[in-house]
C-alpha cells in the first residue's frame, strides 16, 4: 500500500484545511479526535457512518441493536460535522460519538490505543485502508454493511489491483446490496460476501416525517415538486423546468435541495435570477411558504419531509454523470420518482423501479417537463406513487438478516 501512503502525504495539507474549516464552521467539530487523541473508549458495538446520509440509512438498525443488546455501550463514528449532528438528534446519550480519525497511520493508532471494542460495522462502502489493517491487528471483526460497488468503481480499483486486494481482504464480511455487488467485490478480493439487500428499503418513516403539516400552509391544490440532492448542472436545470411548468401551472412550487450545504447561497442565487420568490428553508417560517416559487431546502435531516411535502420527486445526481442518489426513500413514502440516465450508484434498483412502473427516466428537459406535467394529473400521480411503494415494500427484510449476520460475528 505505498502508493496510498504516498498519496496521503501529498494530500495532508488539503485534508488539514479541511478539518480546520470544520473546526471553525461548527462549534462540534472536535479536530482533536481526528487527529487521533480519543478518550478511554470500551464498547460493544463500533459502527462507523460518513455522514448523514449514513446516519439515517443506520437508524432502525441502530436502535434495533439497542434494544436487543442492552448491555452494550455502542460507538458511532462519523466524518463530518453534520453526521454527528445527526448522531445527537438520533440517538443522544444512548450512543458515544467519537470523530473518525484520519487514516494516517499515527492517527489512527493514537485513536486505537485507547479502544476496546467487540466488533465493527461500515456501512456502505467508505473503506480506509490504515483503520482497517489495525483492526485486523487487533482481531476485532469487520464487517461492511449495506456495500454497495458501481462497474465505474470496481474499473477503477482493478487498475490498482495489488492494492485492491489487500485492501478488500481486510474486512471480515461483506453484506452486499444485490448480487452484482456481490460479484464484483469478490473480484475484487474479498472472501466472504453475503447478499442482504439494502437495509435503506427497511427505513419506517417516523411520525413527524409521516404527520408532516407543511403542505397545509404551502397550499393542497398547488403542484409541489422536489429536487433533491442536486449537483452543480442540475439545478440550471431544474430552474428551467420549473419555468415551463409554472407556464401551465402558475401556482407549481419547486423544493431544491442541493447534495451539498456549501452551495445553499449559489442554488438561492441561481433561482433569485429567475423567480421573483425565492425562500430558504433555514430563514423564513413556514407560513411565508404560501406564494413562494422555489423553496430552497437548506436543512439538514428534513429530505424526508421534503418528499412528504411534495406530488413528485426527482432525484438528483442523475442528470449528470455522478450516478444518481437514493431513490428509496420517496419509493418508502409513495412519492412518484423521477430519475436521469445516470445512475449507476443504485443501478439495479433505479431500472427495478422504472421497469415497474414507480419511476420515469428522463434525460433531457424537454422529458422533465413532459413527466412532471403527467404527474399532474391526480390518476397518474397516484398510479406511479404506489407502484413505487410496492417496490419499496416487497424488498424489505435486509435490516433482519443484517442483524443475524452482525449477531454472528
Amino acid at each position: 500500500m505505498w502508493l496510498y501512503q504516498l498519496l496521503l502525504t501529498c494530500l495532508k495539507p488539503l485534508l488539514m484545511k479541511k478539518v480546520r474549516r470544520y473546526q471553525k464552521n461548527y462549534v462540534n467539530y472536535r479536530i482533536d479526535e481526528a487527529l487521533g487523541h480519543w478518550p478511554e473508549t470500551h464498547v460493544g458495538f463500533w459502527l462507523h457512518c460518513a455522514s448523514v446520509g449514513e446516519v439515517l440509512a443506520a437508524k432502525a438498525l441502530l436502535k434495533s441493536w439497542i434494544v436487543t443488546h442492552p448491555e452494550q455501550k455502542i460507538l458511532v463514528t462519523t466524518v463530518t460535522p453534520t453526521g454527528a449532528e445527526q448522531v445527537v438528534k438520533q440517538f443522544g446519550d444512548a450512543v458515544i460519538h467519537r470523530y473518525l480519525p484520519m487514516d494516517y497511520p499515527a492517527y489512527v493508532n493514537k485513536a486505537l490505543d485507547k479502544l476496546s471494542c467487540s466488533k465493527m460495522a461500515i456501512i456502505e462502502t467508505e473503506l480506509w485502508p490504515n483503520l482497517l489493517k489495525r483492526l485486523k491487528e487487533e482481531n476485532i471483526p469487520t464487517c461492511v454493511i449495506n456495500a454497495r460497488m458501481s462497474e465505474k468503481s470496481a474499473n477503477n480499483y482493478k487498475r490498482f489491483s495489488s492494492f485492491s486486494n489487500q485492501l478488500f481482504s481486510l474486512p471480515d464480511l461483506f453484506l452486499a446490496h444485490h448480487p452484482s455487488d456481490a460479484a464484483r467485490f469478490k473480484e475484487l478480493g474479498a472472501s466472504n460476501v453475503e447478499v442482504s439487500g439494502n437495509i435503506k428499503f427497511d427505513i419506517t418513516p417516523t411520525n413527524d416525517v409521516l404527520e408532516c403539516h407543511w403542505r397545509k400552509t404551502i397550499g393542497k391544490e398547488r403542484f409541489v415538486w422536489v429536487g433533491a440532492s442536486t449537483h452543480e448542472g442540475e439545478d440550471e436545470i431544474l430552474l428551467s423546468v420549473h419555468k415551463k411548468i409554472k407556464e401551465q401551472f402558475p401556482t407549481a412550487l419547486l423544493i431544491l435541495v442541493p447534495r451539498h450545504p456549501e452551495r445553499f447561497e449559489a442554488v438561492a442565487e441561481l433561482a433569485k435570477q429567475r423567480f421573483d420568490s425565492v425562500e430558504m428553508r433555514s430563514r423564513n417560517a413556514i407560513e411565508h411558504w404560501c406564494e413562494v416559487d422555489v423553496l430552497i431546502g437548506d436543512s439538514m435531516g428534513e429530505l424526508m419531509h421534503y418528499y412528504q411535502t411534495s406530488d413528485a420527486a426527482f432525484v438528483g445526481g442523475s442528470l449528470i454523470e455522478r450516478g444518481g442518489h437514493n431513490p428509496i426513500e420517496p419509493a418508502v413514502l409513495g412519492k412518484p420518482i423521477l430519475i436521469g440516465p445516470h445512475t449507476f450508484n443504485f443501478l439495479e434498483i433505479s431500472q427495478s423501479l422504472v421497469e415497474e412502473g414507480g419511476a420515469i427516466r428522463v434525460s433531457s428537459t424537454e422529458s422533465l417537463v413532459d413527466a412532471l406535467l403527467s404527474l399532474n394529473k391526480r390518476d397518474k400521480c397516484i398510479d406511479v406513487g404506489r407502484r413505487a411503494l410496492a417496490y419499496a415494500e416487497k424488498n424489505q427484510g435486509a435490516l433482519e438478516r443484517t442483524l443475524d449476520a452482525l449477531n454472528r460475528m
